[in-house]
């Protein structure tokens, strides 16, 4: 663990090259002084030994590489230290500092090697790794202060220096006047750009996807054209997934479209869910083939620590378009009322969910299938048989696999048959799971209505339309769905076929399995 504080160390070379405002001394460590340290109490002794002084590196604020120390004595009241600041812009800057007294302190990083703590609880410093040392505004150790800083040449006079503060003081002011210009530009781009913008949300004007429908085939060219730049507008947000973003709030209409995909999407929120590239209709992504990355302890300094790497594969898939549309003509858009119009398109939202969410079933299960019996969790009984005792063996064992593949158990996906077995769970003549939301003393609870719960903390869902007897642990990440931003708001009109202006929903997506190692489903034994 790397400790910014202090050391100490021996004497180094001197370097040759001083009195240019650029070379420091200082106490890096006080001796003997007592502080406070996230709660613990510690002091540097006498005789601590300091390793690694050689490398040391001087650095401003712990955090920007400056220059190196050049020199570092051990003296009765604490470790002096002598170093040199780079001519670069950021030691110009901390020199410059150092000349308005901005700069007057020093503190250290070091690695602490041996301790030993009083009868006080005090942990005495006894030998440490020198990492660096730093100039700082506000040090650890109230005594760790700035001896010298030679700030002019020998035999420089008053005048050298007046000459050397006006020089600093124009490129300060010339500093100073390009930050400016750069404001004022930064100013006047975002004063363009706001008178460009709307004084509200283009879609806040119509309180119904019925209007907004009518709107765009409206006769009055200046009502169509706003219409078509609130459905630009539209068009540019993802609203795929789960949840929409509180902080920005849709209007009425699209939420409800929104609850709709959610509702009727129980499969496809259990997948990972990224945008589609904006052209093409296949698409490649790469999956994790391999990942041999270890961490282990070093026994001591020197050893080589283990070696791991990643390994990926290239795999492909297909976009696929998923919509529908109804008889909405341009006259019967006109004609019917806007009550009807929206209803209509709410069914043809639900309709898109259904397709959709028959195609995350079909991805989500093909992958679950496509895992050999070799890669997938073995139990002695079947699915029927187990009782309470073999979810929680069956639990841990999965946990453990996951650990060994650096994969998250997100959630249990079952089949019907298996979420109803789970939930008539008993255990010595007592209901093993709360279902009814207000006992006491269970494992987990399971809601009926949602189709899902939690057993011993971890997520259970149950997958609709599964193959009987399906019990799988799975990392979300493991299947993607990919989907085009928008869906389903996007609205073909023009039908190519009859030439009539129909409206329809539609959208793009495609699916993959993104990490098979986050697939663990379980073999039972047969009946």
């Amino acid at each position: 663990m790397r400790h910014e504080i202090g050391f100490k160390g021996r004497r180094l070379a001197r370097s040759k090259d001083d009195g240019d405002g650029r070379t420091i001394e200082g106490i890096a460590v006080p001796f003997g002084d007592v502080i406070d340290v996230y709660g613990e109490r510690e002091t540097f002794d006498h005789d601590t030994i300091f390793e690694g002084l050689d490398s040391a590196k001087l650095y401003y604020q712990h955090d920007q590489l400056i220059g190196s120390i050049v020199e570092g004595e051990n003296r009765s009241d604490g470790l002096h230290i002598t170093a040199r600041i780079a001519d670069t812009q950021l030691g110009r800057d901390a020199v410059a500092l150092l000349d308005e007294g901005a700069l007057d302190s020093l503190s250290v990083g070091f690695i602490p090697l041996e301790d030993a703590k009083d009868d006080d609880g005090v942990t005495h410093r006894r030998k440490v790794r020198l990492l660096e040392t730093s100039l700082v505004s506000w040090p650890a150790y109230e005594n760790a202060k700035l001896t010298d800083h030679r700030n002019k040449q020998e035999g420089n006079t008053m005048t050298d220096m007046d000459t050397k503060w006006a020089e600093a003081l124009e490129k300060l002011t010339a500093r100073q006047d390009e930050q400016a210009e750069t404001l004022r530009g930064i100013e006047t781009t975002l004063t363009s750009r706001l008178d460009k913008l709307p004084d509200a949300s283009p879609l806040s004007e119509y309180r119904t996807q019925g209007d907004f429908i009518k709107a765009l085939v409206s006769k009055d060219d200046g009502k169509a054209e706003a219409a078509r730049n609130a459905y630009t507008t539209l068009l540019s947000r993802d609203y795929t997934g789960s949840v929409t973003a509180d902080t920005d709030p849709q209007p009425t209409w699209i939420a409800d479209r929104i609850r709709i995909l959610e509702q009727k999407r129980k499969i496809a929120t259990l997948l990972t869910h990224e945008a589609l590239p904006a052209e093409g209709m296949s698409m490649s992504y790469l999956v994790l083939k391999t990942d041999t990355h270890t961490v282990a302890k070093q026994e001591k300094e020197g050893d080589a620590l283990p070696f791991g790497k990643v390994t990926f594969g290239d795999e492909s898939v297909v976009i696929d378009t998923y919509g529908g549309y109804g008889d909405l003509s341009r006259q019967r858009i006109e004609r019917m009322s806007v009550g009807d119009v929206s209803f209509e398109m709410r069914c043809l939202t639900a309709a898109y969910a259904r397709a959709t969410e028959a195609a995350a079933r079909t991805a989500l299960y093909g992958a679950i299938a496509g895992i050999a019996d070799s890669e997938k969790l073995t139990v002695a009984k079947t699915a029927a048989a187990l009782k309470p005792n073999d979810w929680i063996d069956m639990i841990i064992d999965a946990s453990a696999k996951f650990d060994d593949v650096n994969a998250t158990m997100d959630y249990i996906g079952v089949s019907p048959d298996v979420f109803k077995a789970i939930a008539h769970l008993t255990d010595d003549g007592n209901r093993f799971l709360d279902v009814s939301g207000q006992g006491a003393g269970t494992l987990g609870s399971l809601d009926p209505a949602a189709i899902g719960g939690r057993l011993l903390r971890q997520d259970v869902r149950m997958l609709d339309g599964a193959p009987e007897g399906t019990v799988v642990f799975m990392d979300k990440t493991a299947v993607t769905m990919w989907e085009s931003g928008g869906a389903p708001f996007q609205l073909q009109a023009d039908n190519i076929i009859n030439l009539t202006r129909q409206f329809s929903v539609y959208g793009y997506a495609a699916f993959g399995t993104t990490f098979k190692h986050g697939i663990l489903p379980v073999k039972f034994a047969t009946a």
